[in-house]
Formats: C-alpha cells, structure tokens, sequence
C-alpha cells in the first residue's frame, strides 16, 4: 500500500525471489505451489461451502474495528497494540509476535490503524465462525493422548495451554473483511474473504492436487488413505494453526486424513 502496488504485485514478488533462492541452496521440492493459484483457490472454496451446508459454521453479528480515514474494516494485521498477556508494544491483531500469544483484535490495549494512524472506531459486521469448543473433546483426545509419544514437548505445551487456559476453546471467524483473498462463497458474503489460517493449511491439499494432475497421478490416496501419515515441520507460532485449527476443519469436512 505504501509503495503503490498491489498485493499480486508482491506476492509475485517474493515467490519468484524464494523460488529461486531454494534452486541456488540445491533445494528441490516436488512441487512449489502457492496460495494465489487457481487450483487453491477452487479447492479452498469448495472446503467452506462444504462445511457451511453441513451447517457446521455459527453465523454471527459482531463490532469489528474500522478505520474511518481509510474508510474500511482492518484485518488483524491492520492493527497494532498493546499485548494484554507481555505488555510490549507492536502485538499484532492476531498474535503478538514478542510473547506468541495468538489474540483477538479487542485483545488489544490503546489500538491503532497501521493504515492511516488513526484509532479505529466500532462497527457491525457479520463473519461466519468455526466452533472450536464443539470440538475441543475431540481434540484434547487426539492431541494430549494420541500424540503424547510422536510430538515434541513444546508443540504438545503450547496445544495444552490453549486446550485448558480459561474456558477452553472458543469460536473463531472464519472469515474476514477485506479486498485481497478468496472470496467467501456465498451471496451475502460480497466484499469478505476466507480467513487466512482457513485457506492457506488447505494449500498442502490444492498443492497435493497440482502436483498429481502435473503427474497423470490420483491425489486423493494422499489425503484419504488411511494409511497415509502427514508430517509437519513448524515455526512455533504456526502451531497452533497446524494442530488445532486445521484439524478441527480436517475433522469436520470428514472426508479427510488428519
């Protein structure tokens, strides 16, 4: 925004640098996808509409922060503040990246737009929200006792703190006000767009399916087999993405390996 491009301007920016630079380390990969592309995108849709008719979604009327200069809602990381949990300044909407504390954006202390400056003000708007807590019982099975032996310590530590902090688990939107995204699937929904952390572990499936038809090969074994094993190396503050998040959606779609 402050250069004056788009965001395909730099998504096809960086992809082509971190391609090339992979190429230069004598790193190769079966396939270098990326979430921009059709295929995701096709998939990623199909993924939401297929949760919304099972009626899997809580539809809900919330305030959300807006920034009245810009004249449009902010997306988490359109918001700075205050962390609620270290205190440092800079946290992020979604996540404070000091301490790794995922947040809400309400979570912050003294918010500010990161577009305009401003202080963004209230106001209503509709998301759709994937109820985490229906399926923390699962969850707490799957991870704290079916992976107690195969995961590392800090990856089950951090699952823990989420599975038994407070009340628990809680609804998450699953879908955001903003103009860069997959659009969200349905008619009421014109000017949102799917969640980030909802598309972007569904790239490893559209990825799967690139990758197979660029082959002649059938992806699904890959995803539905059940004697397929998916393994992940993680950063720590995508952990709770991957090992919560993504398998409650893996979960609920139903067609899936987890």
């Amino acid at each position: 925004r402050k250069e004056g491009i788009t965001p395909q301007d730099v998504v096809d920016k960086y992809h082509k640098i971190i391609k090339d630079s992979f190429e230069k380390f004598g790193i190769s990969f079966d396939i270098y996808s990326r979430t921009s592309n059709k295929v995701h995108y096709d998939t990623a849709s199909q993924f939401f509409r297929t949760l919304y008719e099972k009626g899997e979604f809580i539809e809900k009327e919330s305030e959300q922060y807006y920034d009245e200069e810009a004249k449009q809602f902010l997306a988490d990381r359109y918001i700075t503040g205050t962390c609620p949990h270290c205190h440092k300044e800079g946290a992020y909407g979604d996540q404070c990246e000091s301490c790794g504390t995922s947040l809400n954006a309400t979570d912050l202390i003294s918010p500010k737009s990161t577009i305009s400056g401003s202080v963004p003000r209230m106001r209503k708007t509709k998301h759709w929200y994937l109820p985490l807590d229906k399926h923390e019982p699962y969850l707490r099975q799957w991870i704290l006792e079916g992976h107690k032996d195969d995961w590392k310590n800090n990856v089950l530590g951090q699952c823990r703190s989420w599975l038994e902090a407070g009340e628990g688990l809680q609804p998450r939107s699953m879908t955001r006000d903003m103009d860069w995204g997959i659009p969200v699937p349905l008619p009421e929904a014109v000017g949102k767009v799917l969640y980030v952390w909802f598309d972007a572990p569904i790239g490893y499936i559209s990825s799967t399916k690139e990758w197979a038809l660029e082959k002649g090969l059938d992806w699904e074994p890959y995803w539905k087999d059940k004697e397929t094993k998916l393994v992940h190396f993680i950063g720590k503050d995508n952990i709770v993405f991957h090992c919560i998040t993504f398998p409650a959606i893996l979960k609920t779609h139903g067609d899936f390996i987890l």
